[in-house]
């Protein structure tokens, strides 16, 4: 082409007179001749056009063809993720959970249906990530669907791919889905143009096991791919095995829908045991695989593929420290709601969190931060709003292990079952009389939790290895009293006997001389024994809600004894004297290594002597003022108690009860420093007039607040000539809060007169007589955030309620439960 032009060139450039004359006749003729012999040659190429094949480069079709496998139950959450898609706010998209729950069939079906469906999109691409991110593989497989010349890929560096792949994708609108993330990608490293600048026309979808990997990818949405219910999860199931084998016995139908149940409504196990049972027709081997699944998930060989698969997930934690706090959590019962603050206390015990000299505070910190993980691995699921623990007093996070996730932990740590007997939990105990001695020196754990109905008390084996032991057995007759025998095991380092309301200490415990962790806490002790000097190892002592033990019962020679002690609690349902409270204090302010401390004191004289040591204000984490009588003309002042709790470093929660003398003489616009404070709970305070110092409590997660009767607003404004020193900053009130719990408040009028922007609250309960309470401090935007789960109160205040605007109560009212006074 370039040829002709440059002939019709010079042929123009030879003519005069308008060009009808050569200016040279010689030049004109050679260059006609040229033009004669090029013309000749295209003829003769023409002639043999119909022999030759033309290849003509197509660009990519928008979007492959792919099989996206059995989507049974997954219709919701199929059209929570497409309403994404079509959302232009949201330019990446994160789903979210454990592994086996069928995020790439939901991501794979979104694809099919992109190839079905109309949409604007110019093409769609598909990558795998996985654990070992393979940066060039991840650009190899966009350049294959992009049509990149293969040849050009060779040759070029790996910022010539990018540039290639970015300048492909930029005048596109493009969909991108990603399986498998383990950590952050970063999409403009693979030629991924930034999103924002095209308006978020083009969209980025990505699968994880982690919910934390949403938050470093930015998703704008993220969705939790979660478990089967049971309907849907049994018609999975059935799908796998097929409807001949289930018609070949009658009782199959009845032994599918147990197994399927064991399955947890957990797909991937749903799946492959369903698979594994397909063509099965005796009615006996159905039996046995069900008996299997029900004694030992582990026997049963299909789960073990699926063990594997989760393992994935197990191997990816941090360290050591993150694996035992992980494989702990199975000595719990399934689906139980494990106690955070409980769960690490024990994993103190372990050894767990004591590295490296870490203070107690630092190892709290740190088991809070192992727990997260966990949950955002997808290995724990996180209740929906803190439960009330009736031993401690306290209200405190809870979560659960997937049923599937327990038994695969408990799988690891028998090291794969080859030592199944390391460690024995729940029904498993009432046989261990059983074992021989060889089985019984292999045992390192025990943990029973449950209600124990056997006539027979249970004894303590001889297990000459075991470290652990967990006897929260709930009996309910004084007649199967608990009575331990400590002569058969030596060298555990944790026993929990809590929550054995009838129990017999015997002075055998004092030698279990290597044990560093011993909770009594909601037991029935009557007298702690002085054989408990002897523990000169123990490290965390917890006597939370004891039923009968009373300060004068606990030997203040056990306590000046334990030297190594860090952490000290107690509570109790009886009344001390004021020397008694005094004489336990002394004794604990003289303990070198004493970190975190909590006692319930009754006097003024006591509370004064707390407030007066440096130790012990340093000590206290958790401070405890129940039924304080008057002594005198001595009286407990709100100013004081502010004044003294912001001198106290640790201080994590309060509560205040019965304190029926307490002065309060605080004013709105005195300010107190209570930066580690998350938990406040007041019953029974009648002159309290306000809590408007929670406004310098930032961390606070939980208030609960009953029968103060002359509280007529929680946190109060300020009015004119109180200003001085008052912080008008509403944004930071109550910003942390979770929990809001109101009982029986019935001159309250408000919360707070403006509305707040609450954005960590899950649930707010007002119950009992609130007859004035009639407004919430909430807005329109508020109601439309997702974070509030639960709004629980009678449904006569509810119906009561006054709103600013109407579309809060039709945004709120699907979360609201009813509940009884």
């Amino acid at each position: 082409m370039m040829k002709a032009n440059q002939y019709g060139q010079e042929f123009q450039n030879n003519r005069c007179l308008n060009g009808y004359c050569p200016k040279n006749f010689v030049s004109s003729y050679k260059l006609g001749k040229e033009i004669v012999e090029r013309l000749n040659e295209v003829n003769a190429m023409l002639s043999k056009a119909d022999k030759t094949q033309f290849t003509i480069e197509q660009p990519p079709k928008p979007v492959d063809e792919m099989p996206c496998g059995e989507t049974i139950g997954l219709d919701l959450m199929f059209n929570k993720v497409w309403k994404s898609l079509e959302d232009t706010n949201v330019g990446i998209i994160g789903l979210y959970g454990m592994g086996g729950v069928r995020k790439t069939t939901v991501m794979k079906r979104i694809h099919s249906e992109l190839g079905k469906r109309e949409h604007s999109f110019d093409i769609v691409l598909w990558a795998v990530v996985s654990k070992d991110c393979d940066i060039n593989q991840i650009m190899t497989d966009i350049s294959n669907r992009l049509g990149i010349d293969e040849n050009f890929w060779k040759r070029s560096s790996q910022e010539q791919r990018v540039a290639k792949i970015h300048e492909r994708l930029k005048g596109k609108k493009f969909a991108l889905m990603l399986d498998d993330l383990w950590g952050k990608l970063e999409l403009q490293a693979i030629g991924v143009p930034i999103l924002k600048e095209s308006n978020n026309k083009s969209k980025v979808m990505f699968t994880t096991r982690f919910e934390d990997v949403c938050a470093k990818m930015k998703a704008e949405t993220k969705l939790e791919v979660k478990c089967l219910y049971d309907k849907e999860a049994f018609e999975l199931f059935c799908n796998k095995v097929g409807d001949e084998t289930l018609k070949c016995h009658t009782e199959i139908p009845k032994l599918a829908h147990e197994m399927a149940k064991e399955c947890g409504g957990l797909p991937l196990a749903l799946i492959t045991v369903g698979s594994a049972m397909a063509g099965v027709e005796s009615y006996d081997a159905w039996m046995d695989a069900r008996n299997n699944l029900r004694s030992s998930p582990s026997k049963a060989s299909d789960f073990l593929k699926v063990f594997r698969i989760l393992k994935f997930s197990y191997d990816k934690l941090p360290d050591k420290a993150h694996k035992s706090c992980f494989l702990y959590c199975a000595l719990y019962p399934e689906d139980f709601e494990l106690d955070v603050d409980e769960l690490i206390d024990r994993w103190m015990g372990e050894g767990f969190l004591d590295k490296d000299g870490k203070s107690i505070y630092d190892m709290y910190n740190q088991g809070k931060s192992i727990i997260e993980k966990l949950i955002l691995s997808c290995l724990l699921e996180e209740g929906i709003v803190t439960k009330f623990n009736f031993v401690t007093g306290w209200y405190s996070r809870v979560f659960k292990m997937h049923d599937v996730i327990r038994d695969m932990a408990l799988w690891l740590t028998r090291d794969e079952d080859e030592n199944k007997d390391k460690i024995v939990v729940q029904g498993e105990a009432i046989s261990i009389s059983e074992m021989d001695s060889k089985r019984l020196n292999v045992v390192e754990r025990i943990s029973i939790i449950s209600t124990w109905d056997s006539k027979e008390s249970w004894k303590i084996p001889t297990c000459p290895n075991l470290i652990t032991l967990c006897l929260n057995l709930e009996i309910e007759y004084i007649d199967h009293a608990l009575s331990m025998n400590f002569q058969s095991i030596k060298k555990p380092r944790v026993l929990d006997l809590s929550r054995n309301r009838f129990i017999n200490l015997s002075a055998e415990i004092g030698e279990l001389i290597n044990l560093e962790f011993l909770n009594l806490s909601g037991t029935g002790v009557f007298a702690l024994p002085i054989a408990l000097k002897k523990l000169k190892n123990l490290r965390v002592f917890l006597l939370d809600g004891m039923l009968r033990l009373e300060v004068k019962n606990i030997p203040m020679e056990v306590i000046e004894s334990l030297e190594q002690l860090k952490v000290f609690r107690f509570s109790s349902y009886y009344r001390s004297l004021q020397e008694e409270e005094i004489s336990l204090l002394e004794k604990l302010e003289s303990l070198p290594k004493l970190e975190a401390l909590s006692v319930q004191l009754r006097n003024f004289t006591s509370v004064q002597r707390l407030f007066d040591s440096t130790k012990l204000r340093d000590c206290s984490r958790y401070l405890m003022i129940y039924d304080l009588e008057k002594e005198g003309s001595h009286s407990l002042e709100m100013s004081s108690l502010l004044t003294s709790m912001t001198e106290m470093r640790h201080l994590d929660r309060i509560y205040l009860s019965c304190i029926h003398h307490l002065m309060d003489g605080s004013s709105i616009a005195d300010k107190y420093l209570l930066s580690k404070l998350r938990q406040v709970c007041i019953h029974y305070c009648c002159s309290i007039t306000h809590l408007t110092w929670l406004r310098y409590a930032p961390l606070l997660e939980v208030l609960s607040v009953s029968d103060c009767y002359s509280i007529e607003e929680v946190v109060k404004e300020a009015k004119d000539g109180e200003q001085a020193g008052y912080d008008s900053n509403n944004d930071m009130i109550f910003k942390n809060l979770k929990d809001l719990c109101l009982h029986n408040m019935r001159n309250l009028v408000s919360i707070h007169k403006r509305a707040l922007n609450f954005p960590s609250l899950k649930r707010i309960m007002v119950k009992g007589h609130c007859p004035n309470l009639r407004k919430l401090p909430l807005n329109s935007g508020f109601a439309s955030k997702n974070n509030l789960v639960l709004i629980q109160g009678g449904t006569k205040w509810w119906d009561n309620l006054e709103w600013d605007d109407n579309i809060i109560p039709t945004l709120l009212r699907p979360k609201f439960e009813a509940v009884l006074y």
